[in-house]
């Protein structure tokens, strides 16, 4: 009855638009109608049009046959979904049509209006008052995104933290282009405090990625840069339950404040701009106007709650000493840059909130560990759903690289030369340093000692860094070493007299004349 007396409404309103002059695309605009379905309004009478409605009141479902089986499903298990119903379906009607998925939602959900099957709900929630807090106890803290539109039409994406005074209900807003990380986390806690001239005891936050890992039963798990802050700060931290945004209700309708009031309409510019601005309105309007739960003035209540925050003095020195933009490594040990997928190292990922710090140098993609160490380089694809794989990625070659290496210095006779050919090697090829010292291995497998040093010395002294250098240089000497064998074997075991008729012939000089006797027998 609902939907037939829309339709009507729309029928109504689409015949006066048209009355008024308007064309079938600004009617299509105004009412949110399809362009087809207001052509059809405008052809039809009222009279056909009450006939149109009747049938549609008449029309048969599709699922119309299948009603008794559905209503039975559903009354015998009155939380199940309408995907499940599907399922259902498909198991015990195999010669059940092709159907859409939204229509078996709207024929379950018709099934639950007709025959009174409601979805069961939950236990109610009871609510009581919260009790006032002392000055200076708590402060909460959310994060936020929105939609802006900057001076070229486009979409602009902002991310933000607000910091909410429990008491007082002063509020601190720091934005970002970037998505949250524990850095900008970090940053944007100190700005805080430096507004707010103090820091509160307890600081009340949701189980956010960017600062804990894991709820662990209470043993609370914090990202790593996350508890060297921590460290630093000796703030008490008060973790909201899973799933449960009511628990910290005065920061979400913080975050209410700033999406409703602050951010529309404004066009962004610049990052600095829009800090700039949210300052000068924390200043002239959230802080300076009565709050309406509390009824008082947010900024004079700081100036007694001031009074009771922990001293608040900079640090000396910055707590993230990273460069570049922490990204978050998925299970597949890979980060999402702009549309691809790159690898890292197996083992990278430590669970949710792993952390690696991306750099873009020219036209390659640097990622560092948060203790700096480097993880990988990849060229920057500019396609998307591209993976830039590492082949070394597929193996955790960390820690038996060096092994490899050092147990392959041992079977050289000169450590030192050994040494700085093997790291001339890694440095020559980082990504196939693994590779290289295994192809070594394998060539000097079997080879005499003295042969494997002198094709060492020879490519040390010729600067020749790889093994398949390497690999040809002992070849070389092999053959050489075998074909001095071949005639040592020889040598040993001619006959004797054969070797000394030889020597015989190879030692007998002719008998050679003077000048003179040719002279004498010409004259």
């Amino acid at each position: 009855m609902r939907t037939q007396l829309k339709k009507l409404t729309m029928y109504n309103k689409v015949k006066e638009l048209s009355r008024e002059g308007l064309s079938i695309r600004q009617i299509s605009r105004n009412t949110g109608l399809d362009r087809a379905t207001v052509r059809k309004y405008l052809r039809m009478t009222e009279e056909e049009f009450s006939t149109f409605l009747a049938l549609q009141k008449q029309r048969n479902r599709k699922l119309q046959p299948y009603e008794e089986f559905i209503k039975k499903r559903v009354a015998d298990y009155p939380d199940c979904s309408a995907a499940q119903v599907e399922d259902w379906l498909k198991e015990h009607h195999p010669d059940l049509q092709e159907i859409t998925t939204r229509t078996i939602y709207s024929f379950v959900q018709w099934i639950r209006k007709s025959h009174d099957i409601p979805k069961p709900k939950g236990a109610p929630r009871y609510y009581h008052p919260v009790e006032q807090l002392p000055y200076g106890e708590q402060a909460q803290v959310d994060f936020g995104e929105y939609w802006m539109v900057n001076a070229d039409e486009c979409k602009v994406k902002v991310h933000f933290m607000i910091m909410l005074l429990s008491r007082s209900r002063r509020k601190f807003v720091s934005f970002s282009q970037q998505p949250i990380t524990t850095r900008f986390v970090v940053e944007a806690h100190e700005q805080a405090f430096a507004f707010f001239e103090g820091i509160p005891h307890t600081l009340v936050y949701d189980q956010d990625s960017t600062i804990v890992t894991d709820e662990n039963r209470g043993a609370i798990l914090y990202t790593e840069a996350f508890k060297k802050y921590l460290l630093h700060r000796a703030l008490k931290i008060h973790l909201c339950r899973k799933s449960d945004p009511e628990s910290k209700g005065k920061i979400e309708a913080g975050v209410k404040y700033v999406k409703h009031n602050f951010l529309p309409g404004r066009s962004f510019v610049n990052l600095d701009a829009l800090n700039q601005e949210v300052l000068l309105w924390l200043q002239q309007t959230a802080n300076a106007k009565e709050h309406a739960t509390t009824r008082l003035i947010p900024e004079a209540e700081w100036q007694v709650e001031k009074r009771h925050l922990r001293p608040f003095e900079p640090l000396p020195y910055p707590i993230s000493g990273t460069v570049g933009k922490e990204y978050h490594v998925r299970k597949d040990n890979t980060i999402s840059y702009r549309g691809n997928f790159y690898t890292l190292p197996v083992g990278t990922y430590e669970g949710p909130g792993t952390l690696v710090v991306l750099e873009v140098r020219q036209n390659t993609l640097v990622l560092n560990g948060q203790d700096g160490k480097l993880l990988a380089n990849h060229p920057i694809e500019s396609g998307k759903g591209i993976v830039v794989i590492n082949t070394n990625h597929r193996r955790d070659t960390s820690a038996k690289l060096g092994e490899l290496q050092r147990s392959l210095m041992q079977l050289f006779t000169n450590q030192e030369q050994a040494g700085l050919f093997l790291e001339s090697i890694h440095n020559r090829y980082p990504r196939y340093s693994r590779d290289q010292f295994l192809h070594v291995r394998n060539t000097i497998n079997g080879c005499q000692q003295r042969l494997i040093d002198d094709a060492l010395a020879h490519c040390v002294d010729h600067h020749l860094f790889s093994s398949g250098e390497f690999h040809d240089i002992l070849q070389h000497y092999r053959k050489q070493e075998e074909k001095q064998s071949h005639q040592a074997v020889f040598n040993t075991f001619r006959p004797k007299t054969l070797r000394s008729d030889m020597d015989r012939i190879l030692s007998f000089v002719p008998d050679s004349s003077g000048i003179n006797t040719y002279q004498n027998i010409f004259s």
